[in-house]
């Protein structure tokens, strides 16, 4: 498998992040920070990922209810 990368652009004083798909799953690097997400985590992370999103665009309430109840 040919390796597939991604880099999302430095926001504020934050590095860019940098996710990389490996043979087990998705590597996410922030400048020497580096967190491995194995394939059986990355629903959840998904999900997680996009309701803090939610939380940002203003429902907020909602989010942390989704959250909590996981």
């Amino acid at each position: 498998m040919s390796e597939a990368k991604w880099e999302i652009t430095a926001a504020g004083r934050a590095k860019a992040i940098v996710i990389t798909m490996a043979a087990r799953g998705i590597h996410l690097t922030q400048g020497e920070t580096r967190v491995e997400v194995v394939k059986e985590q990355l629903g959840e992370l998904a999900d997680k990922l996009y309701f803090l999103d939610m939380a940002f665009q203003g429902d907020a309430e909602t989010a942390v209810e989704v959250l909590c109840a996981r």
